[in-house]
């Protein structure tokens, strides 16, 4: 039983206390396809990772050189558990089963789709792949033990139909899709759902201006705020299948 003592200690140091861990009252949202999950704990910590590709190339007369790369895929990752009964200033209320947490985060990493993670009250707002996830029982309490790594997904269009010079290849084209539903979750700002609305639809060089037009819309929006849900398509954005705002 230490080790899960240990465990809930480190928690409620992070949930209760302002000045070290995640902050106060942050939540943890995992969405993908319209559906979503809140992680009921909020992690001590998580690991955020950026690459830049660098590289070190050795040129004749000159010895090493560095030579300066394309920034790579974001990867976060993060280890909490799903609970089975209330803790007292962590879990007040009796969660949903632990087990259904983890059925849902499986299925979102088998839908062949990117999802979406949200940490209110940080910076962390991406479509990101599920690339582990691990879980087990421990001490015999019926709680979840889970971590999880994610990584970015970068939707990639275009900007024109041009062959490479190089490799006489055209550009990689994201997937097709017709239609996006964005959630509107505590944490993000307009600017968030703008970028997220033009992010797979429009080719990079025209992705700047489209989201600033679409920002300008949505300030101007009425029906539109936290908690509501947007269906994305090329030519509009329709909120809770009542307000349209055409691109």
């Amino acid at each position: 039983m230490a080790s899960f003592s240990n465990f809930l200690s480190q928690v409620a140091d992070s949930v209760i206390s302002s000045g070290s861990g995640l902050n106060t009252g942050c939540k943890l949202v995992l969405s993908c396809a319209g559906d979503s999950i809140t992680f009921p704990v909020a992690p001590p910590t998580f690991e955020v990772s950026n690459t830049y590709n660098n590289r070190t190339v050795n040129v004749n007369n000159l010895g090493d050189i560095n030579m300066l790369g394309k920034r790579g895929l974001t990867t976060i990752k993060f280890s909490s558990f799903f609970p089975a009964q209330a803790y007292d200033d962590i879990v007040n209320d009796v969660p949903d089963s632990p087990y259904t947490y983890v059925d849902k985060i499986n299925s979102f990493a088998q839908k062949s789709q990117p999802c979406q993670l949200v940490i209110s009250n940080t910076k962390i707002n991406l479509n990101v792949t599920i690339d582990s996830f691990d879980y087990s029982e421990k001490d015999g309490t019926s709680d979840v033990y889970f971590s999880i790594s994610l990584r970015e997904y970068r939707y990639v269009l275009p900007n024109s139909n041009k062959l490479n010079n190089t490799t006489g290849l055209g550009s990689r084209v994201a997937e097709e899709q017709k239609e996006k539903v964005i959630n509107w979750y505590p944490g993000m700002d307009l600017m968030d759902v703008a970028a997220q609305s033009v992010g797979q639809f429009f080719p990079i060089d025209e992705q700047d201006a489209k989201q600033l037009s679409v920002f300008k819309t949505l300030v101007k929006t009425k029906n539109l705020k936290v908690g509501s849900i947007l269906h994305v398509t090329k030519q509009s954005i329709q909120i809770d299948d009542k307000t349209k705002i055409n691109f």
